[in-house]
């Protein structure tokens, strides 16, 4: 019996440091194209005309370096024998830039395919893209460096309708992530044109979303922007030393409120977003993590963090809003729709994250280590972790702040105003009946009124 005490015990202690490991390592550092540029753009029309889908896109040679493209002298292209790598490179587009017509793939027929200097800028509209894929070809003696001008292709895709419903997925360089942006313009036969700026591997995109369409992406977006590190590790402080789901769920539904509130105000523009407010937002959600993982150690009142939780909440809506604005490319004409899908997800993705924690935080405090060592260490961990996001945090804050203090009060009064509704929610959190509190909150309170008498 001894034996198996001492293994349990043995067994709790590994997993808690397991735990401690996951949140104070640093993540691994991966391979990620150090060897291109900071960012890289790809340039794209997507234009219907009739039952036929006329597709441009221009990608800097740096990116087909794996092409194999002949070269002369120091390193420049040898345009008279570039015509098989040519195709073989626009082939490869068309397998990268795919189209998809009511969820049945299109066949792209290559119409042409071109290298260009950096100096063309015919890729600044449609007509003069096209009229570029049909002018002469470079002279065979241009000098032009391999990795210093453009690949341009033509790709033609035949749909079996003249009111298609296409959707675009691109693979290109997936492996250097948001550093890749394709920039690509949707002209329908009717309507207004889109634009719309994608990453190297983005799923299917509906280039003409409708409602459904919209709904689905922004409730998407909403649902996982709830489960971000620095989010999560703050709801585990909040909630740690709480047993009482229901009670801990109002909380976590007040927050939620007013992240709506300020997200939408961003989204809006009603507020206009400033350069220094995510620092802001990321240090104050580190300040009030460590603080409430210090309360944890005393007496923790569910009063006092429904304010902490909408007045933070407030903080990192003005993010979110930042979000929606990314998102709103593919809205559509269903702006309405697309910012209660994302509410809606956002709901559901902070109710989620809610029943994992308080799930993960029973399994760990109460059946391994017990309430009062589980509080304690936990928080110890939590505490260690915050604070050094805190101090790393602190450097970028300050710069920041300076640019702030150089723009004046002026600018800063509306997201001050905006701040007003989580701190009215906030407050109500006070007015709640004492009962709220948790039990070990009013038995502490009522030993301290004993001594008092």
């Amino acid at each position: 019996m001894a034996h198996s005490l001492s293994t349990a015990r043995l067994r709790a202690r590994a997993s808690v440091l397991a735990l401690i490991a996951m949140l104070v390592l640093p993540s691994i550092a991966w391979p990620n194209g150090s060897d291109l540029p900071p960012e890289i753009v790809v340039q794209g029309f997507v234009k219907q005309e009739g039952d036929r889908i006329h597709v441009v896109v221009r990608l800097p040679l740096v990116l087909l370096a794996a092409f194999g493209f002949p070269k002369r002298g120091p390193g420049y292209l040898d345009l008279a024998r570039m015509e098989p790598n040519l195709r073989q490179a626009a082939t490869a587009t068309g397998q990268q830039i795919e189209i998809e017509d009511a969820g049945k793939p299109l066949t792209p027929t290559i119409v042409g395919a071109r290298v260009s200097p950096l100096s063309d800028r015919s890729f600044q509209a449609y007509e003069s893209a096209i009229a570029h894929m049909v002018a002469p070809p470079l002279a065979v003696d241009t000098d032009l460096f391999w990795n210093q001008g453009f690949f341009d292709a033509e790709l033609v895709y035949k749909t079996q309708s003249t009111t298609p419903l296409l959707s675009l997925r691109v693979n290109i360089a997936p492996e250097m992530g948001a550093r890749l942006k394709f920039r690509v313009q949707y002209l329908p036969a009717a309507g207004t044109p889109k634009q719309y700026q994608l990453t190297g591997a983005t799923g299917w995109v509906p280039l003409d979303p409708r409602w459904y369409d919209a709904a689905t992406t922004f409730a998407r977006g909403g649902f996982l922007s709830a489960f971000t590190l620095q989010s999560f590790l703050f709801l585990l402080c909040l909630i740690a030393p709480f047993s009482d789901y229901r009670k801990l769920l109002a909380v976590v539904i007040a927050m939620t409120a007013v992240q709506a509130i300020t997200a939408t105000a961003v989204a809006t523009n009603v507020v206009v977003q400033r350069h220094w407010l995510p620092a802001v937002v990321a240090s104050s959600v580190a300040a009030a993590s460590l603080l409430l993982a210090i309360g944890n150690l005393a007496s923790p009142s569910l009063r006092r963090r429904w304010f902490v939780a909408a007045f933070i909440g407030g903080l990192v809506g003005f993010g979110l809003g930042q979000t929606l604005i990314d998102l709103a490319q593919y809205a559509g004409e269903h702006r309405f729709v697309s910012i209660l899908s994302f509410h809606a997800g956002l709901v559901a993705g902070n109710l989620v994250s809610l029943a994992l924690a308080f799930i993960a935080l029973r399994v760990l405090i109460r059946a391994m280590l017990g309430d009062s060592l589980g509080v304690i260490v936990l928080s110890a961990a939590l505490a260690f972790v915050t604070a050094n996001t805190l101090v790393d945090g602190n450097h970028e804050l300050a710069h920041e702040l300076g640019h702030a203090v150089s723009e004046g009060f002026a600018r800063a009064w509306p997201i001050l105003l905006w701040l007003l509704p989580p701190v009215i929610v906030g407050a109500a959190g006070f007015l709640l009946p004492i009962r709220f509190e948790s039990a070990r909150a009013r038995s502490l309170r009522d030993a301290l009124l004993d001594r008092q008498e």
